[in-house]
């Protein structure tokens, strides 16, 4: 089974970089650019900014703990007459070093300077050297960068090789593609099992898209059909090597992306790529919901088919690196809804509130994430206005061996009014949602709340 529901909220919940993150991003990205465009060593030279890596192919992914996220801006200047390679970045260097708000932030790698920020963001910034002295001849330009160690230029063109991925993702369509490279960059991720560099990554997925063939297949209709597709594809090419092939830039001849591998690594990605293709094939074409689920968790973890706990109090936390984050599986028997959609669906409010069962009134508001003990009742409010024609339908599902022993695991539908309740009496995470209805049209809904009971 495909479960596109699920895969669309594990992209979302769990592997797209978060809007707080993007947000420092474009604001760090101007003001960065803006102190190189107004720097009195590249005023004169400079032509344009453009962003590029996973930050520029959208398939940047929130990183795993521990790890930082990272903006590869590419800076294109005209050449100058007196400097040498090395020392557009050298000055590139000492501009932010002189800047009060980014010297300390600031260090040299081999092609660029890094800015390092507080927490675990950095942006990298590279030179591009643009010659556009046959453009009227050739009707185009050539780019270089600089490589530091070497005091060299080095050919290259970012912007060809941005435009190519996006020409692969809209052959795909529907951006699946690019959520399919972000599925495989979680994957390797979490698995730690294979190395591959993105930018190799990339180029390796982006080849499985055949540019004529793939225009009107259906291999690319949803994200968990487009990663089926890739990963068997990817495997199948892989297998026909015995040895590591050179993967080429495809808009840069000469340039071999498998400078980042050895023998080693090739072959054991190889591997490890064959074994998951088999898991991918055995969870979509698994008819059981329960096992096709379990099958999917095999590749991607526990947070397929899951839910954040701590959703409903990120409006409380200006940012979400202050969550402590804690995602619960979403069991095989809760239901989908039956009802027709509406385009204008409405997000209800509900307030929870719980007492012990021994006290009279609801006082205490519910934070979703925290552990309530048996032995308490729940209210649930829908605090929205409900027109009185409108049904109200509340679904309860259980989890937990106490739960499943007693016959309440429950996950249907039940026709109630604003305020509902219910008693905490077995341990486990369990789902609750609210439900408006008018002529088998769902015009509101609640998000899943998560009631842990100890």
């Amino acid at each position: 089974m495909k479960h596109i529901k699920a895969f669309n909220h594990l992209l979302n919940d769990v592997i797209n970089l978060n809007q707080t993150r993007l947000n420092k991003l474009e604001t760090a990205v101007p003001a960065v650019t803006n102190v190189i465009k107004d720097s009195e060593q590249f005023g004169s030279i400079y032509k344009k900014s453009s962003s590029q890596g996973s930050y520029g192919h959208r398939t940047i992914i929130k990183p795993v703990a521990g790890r930082e996220f990272d903006a590869d801006i590419v800076i294109f200047v005209n050449k100058h007459d007196e400097w040498e390679p090395k020392e557009y970045i050298s000055n590139i260097y000492q501009v932010f070093k002189n800047h009060p708000t980014y010297k300390d932030k600031v260090h040299y790698n081999t092609r660029c300077i890094s800015l390092d920020y507080a927490d675990d963001m950095h942006i990298d910034l590279v030179p591009c050297i643009v010659d556009d002295s046959l453009a009227w001849l050739l009707d185009t330009c050539t780019y270089s960068i600089c490589n530091r160690s070497t005091n060299k230029y080095e050919s290259t063109d970012p912007e060809a090789y941005k435009a190519w991925i996006a020409d692969k993702n809209r052959t795909a369509g529907g951006n699946n593609l690019i959520k399919s490279i972000r599925l495989f960059k979680y994957l390797r991720d979490i698995k730690c099992t294979f190395s591959c560099k993105s930018i190799l990554l990339t180029t390796l997925l982006g080849n499985q898209v055949m540019d004529s063939y793939d225009l009107l297949s259906d291999e690319f209709k949803d994200v968990p059909t487009t990663f089926k597709t890739l990963i068997n594809r990817l495997d199948h090419d892989l297998q026909k090597h015995a040895y590591m092939p050179n993967i080429e830039n495809p808009v840069q001849s000469g340039e071999y992306f498998t400078r980042h591998w050895d023998e080693t690594k090739f072959q054991n990605f190889k591997a490890f790529v064959s074994k998951y293709a088999s898991w991918v094939n055995e969870a979509y074409n698994e008819s059981d919901k329960k096992r096709s689920i379990e099958k999917w968790r095999k590749v991607f973890g526990e947070q397929f088919f899951s839910v954040n706990a701590t959703q409903a109090n990120k409006s409380e936390s200006a940012s979400l690196e202050a969550l402590n984050e804690r995602y619960v599986s979403i069991p095989a028997h809760y239901l989908p809804h039956p009802w027709k959609s509406c385009d204008s669906e409405v997000k209800l409010n509900v307030e929870v509130k719980y007492k012990q069962d021994f006290t009279q009134n609801f006082v205490n508001k519910l934070k979703f994430g925290s552990l309530i003990p048996k032995k308490h009742n729940l209210r649930f409010e829908i605090m929205n206005p409900v027109d009185d024609e409108f049904k109200i339908y509340w679904q309860v599902t259980n989890t937990g061996a106490e739960a499943e022993v007693n016959k309440q695991l429950r996950g249907g539908f039940e026709l109630g009014e604003q305020v509902h309740e219910e008693s905490t009496s077995y341990k486990g995470d369990h789902f609750v949602e609210a439900f408006v209805v008018h002529d088998n049209v769902l015009l509101a809904r609640s998000d899943k709340m998560i009631i842990s009971i100890s």
